[in-house]
């Protein structure tokens, strides 16, 4: 509907609304017509069922009362035949009475005694008496039945108007009495609660006693060929359509068996359904009401909506004039409302940022302008430093050129510069210009054209390079003499670097000495300690064997005074068990050699080879064992024996070596218990955790973090080089592959961590 055209707000807004109404009234419309329609249809139908039964028994009720005084008559005339019977007939038929005419018909079937409105004329009473009915139907039927019975409608042959009757039996004889179809009718009217619905008597023929809608159908409709008429003689108070004259009808009918008549009820079918007619007004009532409502509220609804918008519209139009916009509206509408609050937060953010570019604009050192290139590229703007460069105010500068000014003092190279600028959009040059007092300057110019705001403008950079220029020339002429000093400084560095890498190739030599010193050291120290601990086994396998040479020399001196068996026992039990000491000495001077040269061999090639862990722990700690003993500390290995590793067992040898004899020389200076534990477990991704621990007086905290630089000890001067750790370190990271950390508080001992690959790189080893 709106397409691609543009519309006013108010105006877009009137139309929704509109549009909103009517769409929604016909849907309500359309779900009223097909949802409440068939309710009021069913709805009608059930009240219409209900209707016919009450009607029915109203009916009888009234209609009854008839009977009932017929009878009263009756029983009076068979109980006292002698009574003024004429009196009681005469009051039945009194005037705006239900009976026209009242009469008594002997047992021949003669009429004996009458009675008969006043309207009928004053004769006809004695003229329809004597008349013969004996074969009337009504007569027959209660003098069959000895029952009271109505009858059909039928033509009085006392007033010649048509009739129905009522008979009762009055002993011997039969009192009927006819009822006039106008007061059947009214019977009708009083029985029906409800005026809207209409209501028809029939008989059982089908033929139309009474009808509240149309008297005319009286004797002239018969109804015995409907559904609903065919279904009443079957079934108790049926209900459904009814097509009567044209029209459809929804119906109910009740059968009266006292009466033997049919009530039918119906009202007119679908939209002429008094209450969905009424419904279906309401609702057209109701929708064209509201569009009504909402076109007379539409504007002013629009109108109120659409005034904050225009007003913060109006004010977002001149912050983007660059207008001071005002203060924004504050408005009910949340959104409307944040709307405003960020539009003119949105502004002030602006303002403040075109007022920083603008300061920063004034305040450039550099001289920048700007130009329309359309105008012959005069001025447009410029700052401060523009105006002190070129020595004009800047307000004198606006609307001209550098042509009209007469700023260049080649008037060439100004014709070469902007062609260069309409060629590739910027141009750079340094040119003579001339400000306003004759003097000249050098200026680096810079120009690019840009779109700025919708439009093209060219930005003009200006710079005086004047004394820029001069300084170079100076510093060109210093630079010829400079570099003869540069070049003879260079040399007397080049000098010093040589000295310098000399000095620190000596110290590298010094610290490798001293690091294979150290190594030397603690195998001298380990030999030692080795040489201590054979020197108990080979001087109890000496003893030994000088022990048997003293029972042999013995054995030969009394063998000569003669042999006897008990000098063979002495000497074979000295011999067993001199022998027994010997070997056992002998046995344990071999282990420890084999463990020394296990060691030593480690450690002085080593090889790279499979080993397990337990056993290279246990060698070191069997070698280190006089040191462990003199310092008298004990040493507990926990290290489980399927820890196998493809590595150098000589620098882990090395490591562990260094450890051990650092905590023994460092750790327990002043502690009477004396402690170091050493732990193995596996961990995750093929690696092996060690620990060195001792319960001794740990590490300073300003010494903690330095612990593995060389030369750093707290015995440096009694005997320690501060390298053990450094050379551990080495060992550990770059031969293992691994890592060592260290952990300790003062007073609280210490705690080495070596975590290795149980598979080590291949790494070249140290000399």
């Amino acid at each position: 509907m709106f397409g691609t055209r543009q519309w006013h707000l108010r105006t877009w807004l009137i139309w929704l609304l509109c549009v909103s109404s009517v769409v929604s009234f016909v849907v309500i419309g359309a779900l009223l017509f097909l949802v409440r329609v068939p309710q009021i249809s069913d709805e009608t139908r059930a009240s219409l069922q209900v209707e016919a039964g009450d009607l029915s028994g109203r009916s009888e009720l009234i209609l009854g009362a008839l009977q009932t005084q017929l009878e009263l008559l009756g029983v009076l005339l068979a109980s006292n035949p002698e009574a003024d019977i004429q009196v009681a007939l005469e009051r039945a038929v009194a005037h705006g009475g239900a009976f026209a005419a009242v009469y008594q018909i002997g047992p021949g079937g003669a009429i004996v005694r009458a009675a008969v409105t006043p309207a009928a004329g004053k004769g006809r009473r004695e003229e329809v008496i004597g008349n013969d009915l004996s074969h009337d139907p009504l007569f027959l039927r209660v003098r069959s039945r000895h029952d009271a019975a109505w009858s059909d409608k039928y033509i009085s042959s006392v007033s010649g108007a048509v009739m129905v009757g009522v008979g009762v039996v009055a002993g011997k004889s039969v009192l009927v009495g006819e009822v006039p179809l106008d007061y059947i009718l009214k019977t009708l009217w009083t029985a029906s609660g409800r005026s809207a619905l209409m209501v028809s008597i029939l008989d059982r023929r089908g033929e139309v006693l009474a009808d509240s809608d149309s008297p005319t159908r009286v004797g002239t409709l018969n109804l015995v060929g409907e559904e609903i008429f065919r279904r009443a003689l079957e079934v108790d108070l049926p209900v459904g359509t009814l097509r009567l004259e044209g029209q459809v009808f929804d119906a109910a009918m009740a059968y009266s068996k006292r009466l033997d008549w049919f009530f039918l009820v119906r009202t007119p079918s679908g939209i002429e359904n008094p209450r969905i007619a009424s419904t279906l007004d309401l609702g057209i009532a109701a929708l064209v009401g509201s569009l009504l409502f909402g076109l007379l509220l539409a504007p002013v609804w629009a109108t109120g909506v659409a005034r904050p918008i225009n007003a913060i519209t109006e004010r977002a139009r001149r912050v983007a004039e660059g207008q001071a916009p005002g203060e924004w509206p504050r408005l009910r509408t949340v959104e409307l409302n944040d709307l405003s609050f960020d539009l003119a937060r949105m502004s002030s953010v602006l303002r403040a940022r075109e007022q920083e570019l603008q300061a920063i604009f004034d305040a450039s050192p550099v001289g920048i302008a700007v130009l329309d290139p359309q105008a012959d590229y005069a001025f447009v703007k410029a700052n401060q430093a523009v105006g002190q460069l070129l020595a004009y105010p800047v307000r004198q500068l606006l609307g001209k050129t550098d042509s009209d000014l007469g700023l260049w003092e080649d008037t060439d190279a100004r014709a070469r510069f902007y062609a260069a600028l309409e060629r590739d959009g910027l141009a750079k040059t340094e040119a003579w210009l001339r400000r306003s007092d004759g003097c000249t300057f050098l200026a680096a110019l810079s120009i690019r054209t840009l779109p700025i705001a919708g439009q093209l403008r060219t930005v003009w950079v200006i710079s005086d390079i004047t004394e820029l220029r001069r300084i170079e020339g100076e510093l060109r002429e210093l630079n010829a003499g400079l570099e003869q000093r540069v070049q003879r400084r260079t040399d007397q560095l080049n000098q010093a670097n040589a000295e310098l890498s000399s000095t620190v190739q000596r110290l590298q030599l010094t610290l490798d000495e001293l690091v294979r010193a150290e190594k030397l050291a603690s195998l001298g120290s380990m030999v030692a300690g080795i040489a201590h601990e054979l020197n108990t086994p080979l001087g109890n396998g000496v003893m030994a064997v000088s022990s048997l040479r003293g029972a042999i020399a013995t054995f030969r001196n009394q063998s000569e005074q003669g042999l006897r068996r008990s000098m063979l026992n002495q000497l074979l039990e000295a011999m067993t068990t001199g022998t027994d000491i010997a070997a056992r000495n002998l046995a344990r001077a071999a282990e420890l050699v084999t463990s020394f040269k296990q060691v030593a061999a480690d450690q002085a090639s080593s090889q790279r080879r499979s080993f397990a862990l337990h056993e290279v722990t246990n060698e070191i700690v069997l070698t280190l064992r006089p040191l462990i003993r003199r310092s008298e500390v004990s040493i507990e290995v926990q290290v489980p024996e399927d820890l196998w590793f493809d590595s150098y067992p000589g620098p882990l040898g090395q490591v562990l070596t260094n450890l051990l004899s650092n905590a023994v020389t460092h750790a327990f200076e002043g502690r009477s218990e004396r402690r170091i534990r050493i732990e193995a477990e596996a961990l995750a991704s093929g690696r092996v955790g060690i620990r060195v621990a001792d319960n001794g007086c740990g590490i300073a905290e300003d010494l903690l973090p330095r612990i593995f630089d060389p030369f750093v000890t707290t015995r440096m001067g009694r005997g320690g080089t501060g390298l053990g750790l450094h050379i551990a370190h080495n060992l550990v990271v770059q031969v293992l592959g691994g890592s060592i950390s260290v952990a300790s508080q003062p007073g609280e001992g210490c705690c080495f961590t070596i975590e290795l690959p149980r598979k080590a790189p291949v790494a070249a080893l140290p000399a």
